[in-house]
């Protein structure tokens, strides 16, 4: 066998010709990676001589020429251009000496120092001029990047929220829109813990904001009531602007909660602080008190001297007569002259009162001698409920016939809704259902609380078929399981172990008057019963 074709000599040729291969590989690349060795120890040399060799040179002048000079040859003559520098001496390239001091130029001799010993002085400008560079550089790549990061993420920022300081606030702010708008999302897909998380993040990164904070506290008003009340409290101090929009709010949570301390609590300040909603603010304080049976707050506004209490003193003592046994002088109070200027909550409130008291012929009469003041549709309520009170089945019939004649409004379902709960008429809700879907009624945003409304009225006249399918259509059209309906189907029905109704008023959208007709109904009797519950 031939020894040139023996797999022996095959794979020595081999290993011989791989050898000198990368030995010329490192060779071409040894140069450069000295090159870039030299230029990275010079960078650092830079970065530490700017400060150091400044630092000797001034305090060389500071001496007055008591000390050596630092950075010229001690051996040369120490005139100009003719002596040497030892600072440069060990920078892989002497030239780049330059940037820490310009007084180093090119001469036949080589480099030389271009200023007479004496003459040696510090340049604290180019040091400031590149280490500001350098730090500004720096800071400038890092905010791009972080623009870069959160632009990728998607939060709705440019990058002059990142890199100018005194728009830095404009970060979290974005950050807490964008968690804002995924928590909407979450929510609209019926992913309520999602949702309530997403909304949480949001409020950590921005917990100025002032829908924010009041979005949280609404969604945290059913399983965390106490969260959900400290951050009202925060936005009614914090947002001073927003106060009577918040407060609407917080009172809206807190009737659906049966927190009536707290409704007593906060109508009674917002009665004096908010006097274009006052009326408001009394219903609600007459309504809570009646609940737990104290009539302090009551007795505090009436001391009150102030001019925002002024205009319900002789209606607070009408009330307080009532609550302590004086029927009679509260009858007589409610006949004598009531000031011209007088809200029109007093005519709400003298009407329903009589109406309460067995009146009906007084109650209709004042009615209709102020009916200019007041709404159309707290006229017609307040004409149904005592009409409905004093037995006057054929006036009551009557004028329900004129409503459901009419084309079905929010006002007329809310008006007839409200009076059906307090006086329960299976018969003429079945008529109300009846033309709703006639009139094809929408199912949306704007009309879910009509739709709502609907359901409960079901429920508190006892229509349980009709309650079931008003269920099943505001499952279908709501595309999601929403197990709130489920709770309250099973409420109406008596089917749940909950004894109270505010267990699931919270869960649902209904108006103002529905969650008062609601509590009125199905609440345990107050400590304390006297006149009816009013309305503004």
């Amino acid at each position: 066998m031939s020894l040139t074709n023996s797999p022996i000599n095959r794979s020595q040729p081999r290993a011989r010709v791989s050898l000198p291969k990368n030995s010329r590989c490192r060779s071409r690349l040894r140069p450069y990676l000295l090159r870039v060795l030299g230029w990275l120890a010079d960078l650092f040399r830079l970065a530490w001589g700017l400060f150091f060799w400044n630092t000797r040179k001034a305090w060389f002048q500071r001496s007055r020429g008591r000390a050596k000079c630092p950075c010229q040859n001690p051996s040369d003559s120490g005139r100009a251009f003719e002596t040497g520098c030892e600072a440069c001496v060990n920078w892989d390239k002497p030239q780049r000496f330059r940037h820490v001091c310009p007084l180093l130029v090119e001469t036949k001799d080589g480099l030389r120092c271009a200023a007479n010993t004496a003459e040696v002085r510090p340049f604290w400008g180019r040091m400031f001029r590149y280490y500001g560079g350098t730090l500004l550089a720096i800071y400038l790549g890092g905010a791009v990047t972080v623009f870069a990061v959160l632009r990728t993420i998607g939060y709705p920022i440019n990058v002059g929220h990142v890199v100018w300081p005194g728009l830095w606030y404009r970060v979290p702010q974005a950050r807490g829109w964008f968690f804002a708008q995924k928590s909407q999302k979450a929510f609209a897909a019926g992913r309520t813990a999602e949702g309530l998380l997403y909304l949480s993040n949001a409020y950590q990164f921005d917990p100025g904001s002032y829908q924010i904070t009041l979005a949280l506290a609404k969604s945290l008003q059913v399983g965390r009531p106490r969260e959900s009340d400290l951050l009202f409290e925060r936005v009614l101090h914090e947002h001073p602007a927003q106060r009577d929009a918040t407060a609407a709010e917080w009172f809206r949570a807190l009737l659906a909660r049966g927190d009536f301390r707290k409704i007593a609590t906060l109508a009674h300040t917002e009665t004096l602080a908010d006097t274009a909603h006052a009326h408001v603010w009394v219903r609600a304080l007459l309504f809570a008190t009646r609940q737990f049976g104290d009539d302090t707050q009551l007795r505090q506004l009436l001391a009150d001297r102030s001019s925002a209490a002024a205009p319900w003193r002789q209606l607070l003592d009408i009330e307080l007569l009532l609550r302590g046994g004086g029927t009679r002088e509260a009858r007589a109070a409610l006949d004598r002259p009531w000031p011209a200027d007088a809200s029109p909550f007093t005519v709400y409130y003298r009407v329903s009162t009589l109406t309460a008291l067995g009146d009906t012929y007084a109650a209709l009469d004042t009615l209709e001698a102020n009916r200019a003041r007041l709404g159309s549709g707290d006229s017609t309520l307040l004409r149904l409920d005592a009409l409905a009170a004093g037995g006057a089945k054929r006036p009551l019939a009557e004028r329900i016939d004129e409503l459901l004649a009419q084309k079905l409004t929010l006002a007329n379902i809310m008006v007839l809704c409200t009076h059906l709960v307090r006086h329960p008429a299976p018969a003429v809700f079945a008529r109300l259902v009846d033309k709703a879907q006639q009139e094809n009624l929408p199912l949306d945003s704007s009309t879910a609380g009509a739709w709502f409304t609907l359901l409960c009225t079901a429920g508190a006249v006892g229509d349980l078929p009709r309650l079931h399918a008003l269920v099943i259509t505001l499952k279908l059209n709501a595309n999601s399981p929403f197990i709130a309906l489920n709770a309250v189907e099973s409420f109406f029905r008596g089917e749940s172990g909950a004894e109270k109704i505010t267990t699931y008023l919270p869960l649902i959208p209904l108006p103002l008057e529905m969650n008062y007709a609601l509590l009125e109904r199905f609440l345990p009797p107050p400590a304390v019963v006297t006149a009816p519950v009013l309305k503004p």
